[in-house]
């Protein structure tokens, strides 16, 4: 299978400029690419190799536990230490802004192999079968040239067929890289129609390549349940292995990556773990292998996150009957900001997805900085409890994304707004709107001629065809995180003085990469 570049056609509308023809983020990654991004990564090795990385912890509870199982601790290090290699240098390390990353990949590696090795003697597993759930797990992810941030089976099919390491992993067991591969392809979620169509298509081709015959329906059948259960297990392992706190940075970033708006990340976690009743055979399954400490974690991490999407239903009642009143208020820093909005914008820059955030040290410094433009929401008044806050200043002081090029860079009329952060429940609740409405004017009001930002496609889609005037100055895939430019000339009036209340609604997630 030939994976091109994408092309990432202009398809804005008439009247815009055309973008640039190649989205950054989907080349083949260049020598010279994964050489710096080694480089970037060294202190991060230099912790994984000495064992304090929290990757080097997952990689040892991998190989005590294949070991334990009869598979050999050396090739259980090599492989292990070529799939962590991969997706670092190939932009899916731990730093990677999506869900599907190698924490994630080790996450469900472990959790499949403790599944796969607790089963009852009705379920017991045979060594070859764990080792090719164990193979599975650890590159089911594996595709750097994704268009989504969900992977794309086929490419990961792509990617495993052209690397010789991989293939050569796989030999060494006496397995056959087909069946791995087919395990791979049940992996595809959600896998109903037409995703769960080719996939048993291709699964059955699969088969046939690696020598099972076509009435030996119950061979094939057994590695189907193989993929249904590596499913299961890579989509329980984070909920299961971590806090609750884990588990929202991973909710965090599968919104992110994914373009959901912060308003529905617990509706939409409790939504995906109400799915699992779909597959109620096999979850049970997948839960009887492990410790009971792990299906208790899990469990109680889904009743979190129902708890906290209540607590959000209650606030937007409250807001929607009136009883709780938002205002936005611009903050005046001087050499020393209000220890009491220091404090909440620093609480609610922790809520933040980690790919979102600017570097800590240089968020907490520009806290001081009199050019920096501070908007917070506010509840009831101008001295309310602080619930969420825009933020951003001139744009020579910020790193952009690879592949950005903004022409205004060392003009200085534009400012560049990191983000906007709100406190759970109060997103989609007139909040969003009213700080960013409130931070264009300020912006202006100062002098400046431009606004830029990362936003997700459909947001700014959803301005353009609205009427403001925006441009998308460079798109990326697979996150649809995009680099648009607001002309801040075509606000006519300032209708917002230096506090205002507001009951307009607006879907809205600014972010800095």
């Amino acid at each position: 299978m030939d994976i091109p570049p994408n092309d990432d056609r202009n398809d804005n509308g008439v009247g815009e400029k055309p973008l640039p023809p190649v989205n950054p983020l989907a080349h083949t990654i260049p020598h010279w690419y994964q050489f710096t991004q080694r480089i970037k990564l060294f202190p991060w090795w230099i912790r994984y190799n000495i064992g304090i990385a929290k990757e080097a912890v997952m990689k040892e509870k991998i190989i005590e536990l294949g070991a334990s199982v009869g598979m050999q601790d050396r090739w259980l290090k090599r492989i292990i230490q070529h799939a962590v290699s991969e997706f670092s240098k190939k932009g899916l390390g731990s730093d990677y802004y999506g869900y599907h990353n190698i924490d994630h990949e080790l996450e469900a590696t472990y959790f499949t192999l403790l599944a796969a090795s607790g089963q009852k003697e009705k379920n017991q597993l045979s060594k070859d079968d764990i080792t090719y759930l164990f193979i599975s797990a650890l590159f089911h992810d594996y595709d750097p040239l994704k268009e989504f941030d969900k992977p794309n089976e086929d490419a990961v099919e792509w990617f495993i067929r052209n690397d010789s390491k991989i293939k050569k992993f796989i030999s060494d067991t006496g397995l056959d890289t087909d069946i791995v591969i087919a395990i791979i392809h049940r992996t595809a979620y959600p896998f109903r129609g037409e995703i769960a169509e080719h996939a048993r298509s291709r699964m059955q081709e699969l088969f046939t390549r690696a020598g099972i015959l076509e009435d030996d329906v119950k061979t094939r059948k057994h590695y189907e349940d193989l993929g249904w259960f590596l499913s299961v297990a890579e989509r329980v392992a984070g909920y299961a292995l971590g806090s609750f706190e884990h588990s929202k940075e991973l909710a965090r970033r599968n919104a992110h990556a994914l373009g959901w708006h912060p308003s529905l990340i617990n509706e939409e976690s409790v939504k995906y773990f109400s799915m699992f009743k779909e597959e109620n055979e096999m979850f049970e399954r997948v839960m009887q292998g492990v410790p009971e400490e792990y299906r208790k974690r899990f469990l109680d991490n889904v009743q979190a996150f129902r708890e906290a999407w209540m607590e959000e239903m209650n606030v937007r009642n409250s807001i929607d009957r009136k009883e709780l009143k938002l205002m936005s208020k611009v903050e005046e820093i001087k050499d020393v900001l209000d220890p009491y909005v220091r404090e909440s914008i620093w609480n609610l820059y922790k809520e933040l997805p980690v790919p979102v955030r600017i570097d800590e040290e240089k968020f907490r410094r520009s806290l001081f900085d009199k050019d920096t433009i501070l908007v917070t929401l506010r509840i009831g008044g101008e001295d309310g409890k602080i619930v969420g806050y825009a933020k951003g200043g001139l744009l020579e002081n910020y790193k952009l994304r690879r592949g950005t090029q903004d022409e205004n860079m060392g003009k200085k009329n534009t400012v560049y707004l990191e983000n906007i952060s709100i406190k759970p429940g109060y997103w989609g609740g007139t909040g969003g709107h009213l700080l960013r409405l409130h931070f264009l004017n300020e912006v202006k009001r100062r002098g400046y001629r431009y606004v830029t930002a990362y936003v997700h496609r459909n947001v700014i889609m959803h301005r353009i065809n609205s009427g403001e005037s925006i441009e998308i100055v460079q798109k990326y895939d697979p996150d649809k995180l995009d680099y648009y430019r607001h002309d801040l000339s075509t606000i006519k009036e300032d209708p917002l003085k230096s506090k205002m209340t507001t009951n307009v609604s607006e879907t809205n997630f600014e972010g800095h990469v």
